[in-house]
Order: C-alpha cells, then structure tokens, then sequence
C-alpha cells in the first residue's frame, strides 16, 4: 500500500536533512553542477523570502516539491504583501500521478487562509498556464509585467518570455486592481533573482 503524505513547514526552520532532501530533488530536474554530495546545502529559497515549503511523500520518499515566497513590495504608493510559487517541481520518477497538482493546491490554500496576503504572483512557462488553472485557479493576467528591480540588468517576465498569474485576495489588492493588473510590478529583488 502507497502512502502519500503532503506536509508543510518554514523553509528557514527546516533542518539541513530536510533542505538538503529538496536541493537534491530539484537537482535531479534543474541539474546544478555546484551541488555536491558532502558540502554546504545550497539554499533553495533566499532566507529574506520567508519560504513556506510543502513537500508531498510517497512511502517516505520526496516525491513533490512547492515553495511559497513572501515579501512586501510598493506599487503605486502602496505597501503590499504578496506571495508567489517557487520551485515547483515533481521527480522525474513521480510524474503523471497528480502529485505536483497536489501540492500546488495545499500551497495555494495555504496562501489563500493568510489574512495578511494582499496578492498572488509569480511566473511559469506558458504551457505549464493551464496545469496551475486547474491546480489552483491561477489565471494568466498577459497585461501584467513583473520585474526584478528597477537595475537595468535586472530579470522581467518580458526577458524571460513566461506568462504572470495573479490573483487578489485582499480588499485592498482589489482596491487597486486596475493599477496592478497595468502597469509593471517591481519585485525589489536582487539583480539575478526573480519569481
């Protein structure tokens, strides 16, 4: 009998077993050839980012992987607290059986029951759109430009060609709708880093 278990904890608490667990599955999709067996765990996530990882089992085994990144960005002269999807990704070994649907959806639900999280965006490749529609209604806003930061080096969905979902779950994203579904949305991220 299989046993599938979705569990969920701050990445920044995770021990270095559990960090080290993730970094390996994700390099088993996204090969990294700086991660090696027996030294320093790269860090999946940016510890300013208040990763909350969800990490789906199979019969003890990391079988799906999704972090959800914090931060506080300013658009249109406001202060906004937004969350968004980072490293999805299922093993190689586990796809096709519905468990990175899954975990899309417990991390979803997660950022939908937190009182203090104004919007939802982040970016995928454009035939993974409909994959997080059905996960966890993440709509395709194609006036939407997230970028990096204002440096000129800096990462945007535009450079990368993937599309932005977004959604809006306080009064106050609802509020400003209209401004933050046209007009660019600054990350305030480090050149180099992007959602």
């Amino acid at each position: 009998m299989t046993m599938t278990c979705v569990q969920s904890l701050n990445y920044n608490d995770a021990p270095n077993s559990c960090r080290r667990e993730i970094a390996e599955m994700l390099n088993r999709i996204w090969p990294d050839e700086n991660l090696k067996q027996d030294e320093t765990i790269l860090l999946t996530h940016d510890e300013s980012l208040n990763a909350r990882s969800f990490l789906t089992y199979v019969d003890g085994r990391l079988a799906s992987y999704v972090g959800v990144v914090l931060k506080t960005i300013k658009h249109s002269g406001q202060l906004f607290n937004i969350a968004g999807l980072s490293c999805v990704a299922t093993d190689p070994d586990f796809q096709g059986q519905g468990l990175g649907s899954r975990t899309v959806a417990a991390a979803t639900r997660w950022i939908e029951e937190q009182r203090d999280i104004d919007l939802g965006v982040f970016t995928c490749e454009p035939s993974l759109a409909c994959f997080y529609k059905r996960a966890g209604a993440w709509q395709v806003n194609p006036n939407v430009k997230l970028i990096g930061s204002c440096d000129e080096r800096a990462l945007s969905s535009d450079l990368l060609q993937v599309v932005v979902l977004l959604r809006l779950f306080s009064a106050k994203a609802q509020t400003y709708e209209t401004k933050l579904r046209q007009s660019p949305i600054n990350l305030e991220l480090p050149v180099g880093q992007f959602l």
